[in-house]
């Protein structure tokens, strides 16, 4: 028999190159992706120029839990990706009152967090997350109602596209559970929700456009958790102190975490 031809060294850099780079993307879309933090809608948590590590593998197996950090595709537009913090999980209810986060009527202690500072009252909600399985329908009394009980929904206008129109708190944060176009003005038979939903915040409360103004998230649309900063650069700082090099190697989610405090604390 004849002897296989040995390959030549143009071939083997070749298919070692063809086979790194078929693993890196598989990594990338299945394990590990990289992302650069752009606003300082995160921060302290998270600055301007760090460059971190998502874990896209974990989700595959569990969902996501609260006070997780995770990057997601942005409800509006499937191009733009975001970084926020979980709050509240499928089925909670969620409000913010007297600059407090409450879920399910518990305050959350989050140290993590940059406390609103301005001189007005914030408060949002309370809204109702969806989870997979609820039964949603409008009733000829113009409420929603979501497994036989009405809710209620965020009064006001938002604006979840950056320049587009305005719209109502029914339509961005109830309207896609139904067909497109519905309203509370016509009745709908009941519907049951398909997907499990997460309401997500900025750790910098007065500098973060997030769930508050365009919604929650849709579990599908969740890419995976932050787990890991491997670089971080500061453009503002003088050259010799551009790299933070305080923030290399730092893990996410091992410092002070949040909590759920008793009733009784959240009164």
């Amino acid at each position: 028999m004849r002897q296989r031809k040995e390959k030549s060294a143009f071939r083997e850099y070749a298919e070692s190159i063809l086979i790194a780079i078929i693993l890196a993307l598989v990594m990338r879309q299945f394990v590990v992706q990289a992302f650069k933090i752009p606003s300082g809608s995160m921060k302290q948590t998270l600055l301007i120029g760090d460059h971190i590590l998502v874990n896209k593998f974990l989700y595959h197996f569990t969902n996501p839990q609260l006070f997780d950090v995770i990057v997601f595709k942005y409800p509006w537009e499937d191009n733009r990706d975001f970084i926020k913090r979980v709050v509240a999980l499928p089925g909670d209810r969620v409000e913010i009152r007297q600059k407090q986060v409450y879920v399910n009527d518990k305050q959350l202690d989050e140290p993590y967090a940059r406390q609103f500072s301005h001189g007005h009252e914030q408060r949002f909600g309370p809204v109702i997350v969806p989870k997979k399985g609820d039964i949603v329908e409008i009733r000829a009394d113009r409420r929603l109602y979501l497994n036989d009980k009405p809710i209620p929904i965020p009064s006001g206008s938002f604006s979840p596209h950056e320049f587009g129109q305005r719209m109502t708190g029914f339509e961005v944060f109830y309207g896609w559970l139904f067909p497109a176009g519905t309203t509370l003005e016509k009745p709908t038979g009941p519907r049951k929700v398909d997907d499990d939903y997460y309401f997500t915040l900025g750790d910098n409360r007065d500098n973060s456009k997030d769930s508050r103004y365009w919604g929650f998230v849709k579990r599908d649309r969740v890419k995976g958790k932050a787990f890991f900063i491997y670089w971080s650069w500061n453009r503002q700082a003088r050259l010799i102190s551009h790299i933070r090099w305080d923030r290399l190697g730092k893990l996410l989610g091992l410092g002070p975490s949040g909590r759920v405090l008793s009733s009784e604390k959240a009164l």
